[in-house]
């Protein structure tokens, strides 16, 4: 696969930099750079005209693209870094089996499976892009359906086949019914289908459905084959190098445990039915946790005082401290991640590298090892310059803000002595995994760290409500920080431009006037300046130092 990062894309497609380095060391003809940049360009200029005429259009975002050369190597549809990356294939690109119209609608679709967290509605969800499209327009788009080798392009050619009656449809704003007769509303989309076509949203939806199913059967069926071989390695492994780390299956059932390496069976039997390729790629994850592991208990000075694991650690996701033993545990049945199917995904290890970091960086800190460096009177006088800052921005937002927002603030100060007080003691709750991630970051490796950061930088419109916007700013604030010195978990060369290009933060604070650029810089260095004063204490733990790319 080639990865088209956020840094190196504008609204006119990727940069010249990465245009030549895709051609170069990718091999990608400049007929299929032509092509990227031109569907790019299309997805970019129209969701922006259609986001200002309706509200019921996402505007277009900055998102990581992953190309995949082969179609059946990674898994359809998944979510890459925490939904912030579309997932194309080559054919996507080459003239030959795409156009730029056909590339330009896979971006959209794309942002409204993300949107939607669905795939067989997204076709009539997102009909109003076919509103504005002209007759020659739809025509290459469907030519394109034609010729596409995609895994699931039957759904494409249904959308195709479909065009004539999409383009009937009404919108509120868009293409408003001139009479006032009943129509079907489709909820999110301003969408209204006229009586004679209600049915054919659900037909379509069928048809996409099928096609996304069988794509993954497809998927799964390339690499179904047995590995008893791969398992027995993978046992001898486990029982002659003794990993400081538990496997575990369904039900937080450990199925392999250092403290009795040679009992394989539980673990032997539950691999049975895996992938080769999975119980080949298990083995490295484990390797990889392993090596995380002995390097951060290296590193503790006195063993005995390392703290023990609370309740409150999650007992889930790519690798987590076990509650009752002090061990971090990789589960075979891990909800979404399909460990015993296929190969991992793309950035999947880099991730289970970095949150095993995260994980012991977390117990580091609850035993009181990363010290703040400043005194109280400091700190307070740092909280409240930022408090300060926060509530003269609040004082100038626009009166429809302000009354959005008015009754969540009220509930949130409580006590406090000011609107901007209470939102920096929200932000102090997030201080604990700062520390954390500062113990963590000297032991990721450069791809976990920045992997890690493009995981966690990402829109937060799905976990805010619009009231809470001032909530949001806050998370946004200290999210920010990953890019940032000193933490700067990633090397992208303009974290500002990154940052409010790929999370809608441009479209949620600056275009509407709640913030302006000078005042999200004052506000970021004002968090910086909070996050910065800890550091971790030598005399528990001997940082190595930072790991060769």
């Amino acid at each position: 696969m080639v990865l088209v990062p956020i840094e190196h894309l504008s609204a006119r497609g990727m940069s010249a930099t990465l245009a030549r380095l895709a051609q170069e060391v990718a091999g990608w003809p400049a007929e299929w750079i032509a092509c990227f940049d031109a569907g790019f360009a299309r997805y970019w200029e129209r969701s922006t005209h259609l986001a200002r005429r309706t509200t019921t259009w996402p505007p277009p975002r900055r998102r990581h693209v992953v190309v995949v050369r082969d179609p059946l190597a990674v898994r359809p549809y998944v979510g890459l870094l925490n939904t912030s990356a579309w997932l194309l294939y080559e054919s996507d690109l080459a003239p030959e089996t795409s156009d730029p119209e056909f590339l330009a609608y896979l971006l959209v679709h794309g942002d409204w499976v993300v949107l939607t967290g669905e795939v067989s509605l997204v076709a009539a969800r997102s009909a109003a892009w076919w509103l504005q499209r002209s007759d020659a327009e739809c025509a290459a788009f469907a030519a394109a359906a034609a010729r596409t080798p995609r895994p699931d392009a039957p759904a494409w050619r249904a959308i195709a086949a479909a065009l004539p009656w999409l383009r009937q449809l009404h919108h509120d704003t868009l293409n408003p019914p001139l009479l006032a007769i009943p129509e079907r509303r489709i909820p999110g989309t301003g969408l209204l289908v006229p009586r004679p076509l209600e049915h054919e949203p659900a037909r379509l939806a069928e048809v996409c459905g099928r096609a996304a199913q069988a794509a993954v059967a497809a998927y799964h069926s390339r690499w179904r084959r047995r590995a008893p071989r791969a398992v027995a390695t993978l046992c001898d492994w486990l029982a002659g190098d003794r990993p400081p780390l538990l496997v575990a299956g369904a039900g937080d059932t450990i199925l392999w445990d250092p403290e009795q390496p040679d009992n394989v069976g539980p673990l032997a039997k539950r691999l049975q039915e895996a992938d080769a390729v999975a119980v080949a790629a298990i083995q490295d994850d484990l390797g990889v946790i392993a090596a995380r592991t002995r390097a951060f208990l290296d590193a503790v000075v006195e063993p005995e005082d390392l703290s023990c694991v609370t309740a409150d650690f999650a007992q889930n996701g790519y690798a987590y401290l076990h509650r009752t033993r002090r061990l971090i545990a990789y589960n075979l049945d891990e909800p979404g991640m399909e460990r015993l199917q296929g190969p991992p995904l793309p950035y999947a290890r880099s991730m289970l590298g970095a949150r095993t970091a995260h994980e012991w960086g977390h117990l580091a800190d609850s035993a009181g090892w990363v010290l703040r460096t400043v005194s109280d009177a400091e700190h307070e006088a740092l909280c409240a310059a930022l408090a300060a800052e926060l509530d003269g921005i609040i004082a100038a937002a626009p009166a429809a803000v302000r009354r959005l927002t008015a009754a969540d603030l009220a509930a949130l100060a409580g006590e406090a002595s000011s609107a901007g007080r209470a939102l920096v003691a929200l932000l102090l709750t997030r201080i604990p995994d700062w520390r954390t991630n500062l113990v963590a970051r000297a032991f990721m490796h450069p791809e976990e760290r920045e992997t890690y950061a493009r995981h966690n930088i990402r829109s937060l419109r799905d976990a805010y409500a619009a009231p809470h916007l001032w909530r949001m700013l806050v998370r946004y604030l200290y999210e920010y920080q990953y890019l940032c010195p000193p933490l700067a978990l990633s090397q992208v060369p303009d974290p500002r431009d990154f940052f409010v290009g790929s999370t809608y933060f441009t479209n949620d604070f600056f275009e509407t006037g709640v913030l302006t650029v000078e005042q999200f810089d004052r506000l970021a260095v004002a968090t910086g300046r909070i996050c910065a004063c800890h550091r971790v204490d030598a005399t528990r733990l001997k940082l190595p130092p930072p790991p060769a790319s």
